[in-house]
């Protein structure tokens, strides 16, 4: 049953995940120089610019919130609700980056700080499906041959039929999305936002991303940046 909210007055807040240890980069990649600019300052700018986009919650591990504040400060960016800790895992940073939220009949667009080349049309997107849809993912379909394997050994090969490798954006309806937090088993570990509302049986609609919208994993990430 669809939560009968005023559409057209909702609030729209992103909230940029940036609580990664980021081992398989070396360091807090979030905070890595690129092109001048450290990542996170970069996916920032970019809301920063969406006139959809009311405000900004930003989640950053602890001991960073103080150099983030002084990012924010060089690069004069004005949209920063609230800076909140990120937790243990994915899912308790953003539930972190959820309780930071006042108003609570509003749009959340949930964005992994480093994905610093998301379009402001597919940011756009995913807020008008939101206001239809109340859950929106982004993804792109699997064209590749696609082997499940144990210990080096092939099991069987896996059909590719209906296969999508996500991206964020996400956006949600705030009491949609945080209704599934109350009903899920909180110890299990989800790796995005959508699998919280698929594990409480709620339905999930999925749109095609954007080639370009990578995510930075490791460093050879940003020599295909370039």
């Amino acid at each position: 049953m669809k939560a009968k909210l005023s559409l057209n007055s909702m609030k729209v807040y992103a909230i940029i995940v940036a609580g990664g240890k980021g081992r398989r980069f070396g360091g807090m990649k979030q905070f890595f120089t690129f092109k001048g600019k450290p990542i996170l300052v970069h996916t920032i700018e970019i809301f920063e610019r969406n006139k959809n986009v009311n405000s900004i919650i930003l989640v950053v591990p602890p001991r960073m919130i103080g150099r983030t504040k002084m990012l924010l400060k060089t690069y004069e960016l004005k949209k920063i609700e609230k800076i909140v800790p990120g937790g243990k895992r994915r899912q308790n940073s953003v539930l972190n980056g959820m309780k930071a939220i006042e108003k609570k009949d509003a749009i959340v667009v949930i964005h992994d700080a480093v994905r610093p080349f998301v379009s402001q049309n597919l940011i756009n997107r995913g807020i008008r499906l939101c206001k239809k849809y109340q859950a929106v993912i982004f993804g792109l379909p699997v064209f590749e041959t696609v082997k499940y394997a144990r210990r080096n050994r092939v099991i069987k090969t896996v059909s590719r039929e209906g296969l999508f490798t996500i991206q964020t954006p996400q956006v949600f309806q705030y009491q949609y999305l945080y209704s599934a937090y109350e009903k899920v088993d909180f110890k299990k570990n989800f790796t995005d936002e959508s699998q919280i509302l698929e594990s409480a049986g709620l339905p999930v609609y999925i749109f095609k991303g954007e080639v370009k919208n990578i995510k930075i994993t490791t460093r050879e990430d940003l020599t295909k940046a370039i």
